[in-house]
């Protein structure tokens, strides 16, 4: 029931389901925001998410009442919102388009680039994905 906010670093949600599998299902960045669910609902969700930071993350967190009050007062807070809400439906259409409709080397090549562009480190020898995946 908050809502948080990554200043610094990187996340990676995942669901774990009942039969002990963990599937990721976004990686986040600075300035992505993700435990809206209950804000936008209005009720408490049953989907819940384990989340482990990638690197060293700072955070701000919420009560969701208290942004839902903040979005009320001033719409800027939600067009905030809705900005990120729409980044990460934007990351996740383009990894369902990259999951689904190609051969094995085109998927990880399509998604070490999404990683290039949203995490990448761009170097003199190239850019690093500073990241530890699986």
């Amino acid at each position: 029931e908050k809502v948080y906010l990554i200043r610094r670093g990187a996340v990676r949600l995942s669901r774990v389901y009942e039969s002990g599998e963990e599937i990721t299902v976004a990686l986040l960045r600075e300035n992505s925001l993700f435990g809206v669910l209950s804000l936008l609902t209005g009720h408490r969700s049953d989907r819940f998410y384990h989340s482990v930071a990638f690197t060293r993350v700072e955070m701000v967190t919420a009560p969701a009442t208290s942004v839902r009050q903040a979005i009320e007062a001033d719409t800027s807070v939600g067009l905030l919102l809705l900005q990120g809400l729409s980044s990460r439906i934007l990351q996740t259409e383009t990894m369902i388009e990259t999951l689904t409709h190609r051969d094995m080397s085109s998927r990880l090549v399509s998604f070490l680039l999404v990683l290039c562009r949203d995490f990448g480190i761009p170097g003199s020898q190239g850019i690093t994905i500073d990241l530890r995946l699986s």
